[in-house]
């Protein structure tokens, strides 16, 4: 058991996109990525090894960033500024399963729907009401 909920795990997925959006900004001076990639600031595939990106993949309105001890797959949402804190359960499946050593106990699927299931059942998460619909959630207190 390593103590993590799955609270903590989203917490880390929203840290990872947002450690990319941050690098993003910062190496091409862009305030928007996807109008910066838009713009072709840079390629839609590639590296930026010196800032700890091994590889990126932008796709249609999200971004795939493999760090060396994660691979975070994350979309934008439009409220209507671009934010990239949402989630779902197939993103944090994918984020759990390739840091298998880090979140064992959330391997199991039934475990990890059930545990995301309370968190909506509870309000701690949701969808917002948006003009453009979302299927990302976000922690309600941020909605």
């Amino acid at each position: 058991m390593t103590g993590y909920t799955l609270v903590d795990i989203i917490k880390d997925y929203q840290a990872g996109a947002d450690k990319a959006v941050t690098i993003f900004k910062e190496k091409f001076g862009v305030g928007d990525i996807l109008q910066g990639r838009r713009q072709k600031n840079y390629p839609r595939v590639g590296k930026l090894i010196e800032n700890g990106i091994y590889r990126y993949a932008f796709h249609g309105s999200g971004l795939e960033v493999h760090f060396k001890d994660k691979v975070i797959d994350f979309d934008f949402a439009f409220f209507p500024e671009p934010r990239h804190d949402g989630f779902d359960l197939w993103r944090l499946t994918l984020f759990i399963n390739n840091q298998r050593n880090k979140y064992p106990e959330y391997l199991d699927n039934d475990k990890l729907k059930a545990e995301f299931n309370e968190l909506i059942n509870n309000g701690t998460i949701g969808k917002p009401t948006l003009d453009h619909s979302t299927h990302m959630y976000f922690f309600t207190d941020t909605i």
